[in-house]
């Protein structure tokens, strides 16, 4: 039985953020992630305030055609309301450090640790509280669908 094309590059994808995730949890401090093009590094200092969401803040540590990372901090007892992302094929996130209670739509709420690794289906909707007496430090990764005429992988102006 053959596997469409589309099954496969997702495959390639969940395979990425696996390792991607597996990485940072694995091998990086809770202060520095990774360099990515020049993009900023740092601690919850370095990230930006997310709109509404008092104690939540996010910094984009890579941005390709066919991928995000972010790294989003949360404050003891902050809550990031209930949302989605919307242009997400897919979503995979770790938490580092902290203690979080994870809602997905229709489902109840999870606990997550230091080291779980959650998958997301793209687009679902979902919020979380850290309910430790630390900051939560998450990093997350989306795929994104293909721009029309570029191949997987291949970035605008590069060979």
């Amino acid at each position: 039985m053959a596997i469409p094309d589309g099954s496969i590059r997702r495959m390639r994808h969940a395979l990425l953020a696996t390792l991607l995730l597996c990485s940072a949890s694995a091998f990086l401090s809770p202060v520095a992630l990774a360099k990515g093009d020049g993009q900023a590094i740092g601690g919850p200092e370095k990230g930006r305030p997310v709109a509404g969401d008092p104690g939540i803040s996010s910094m984009v540590v890579m941005d390709r055609p066919d991928f995000r990372v972010l790294r989003d901090w949360a404050e003891p007892n902050a809550v990031r309301r209930m949302h989605n992302h919307a242009d997400a094929t897919y979503h995979v996130f770790t938490l580092l450090t902290g203690q979080l209670v994870l809602t997905i739509e229709g489902q109840a709420p999870v606990d997550v640790k230091p080291g779980d690794v959650v998958e997301l289906k793209g687009g679902v909707m979902h919020t979380f509280k850290n309910t430790g007496t630390v900051t939560a430090t998450i990093v997350e990764v989306f795929g994104k669908a293909p721009k029309p005429g570029l191949a997987s992988g291949e970035t605008p102006g590069r060979p």
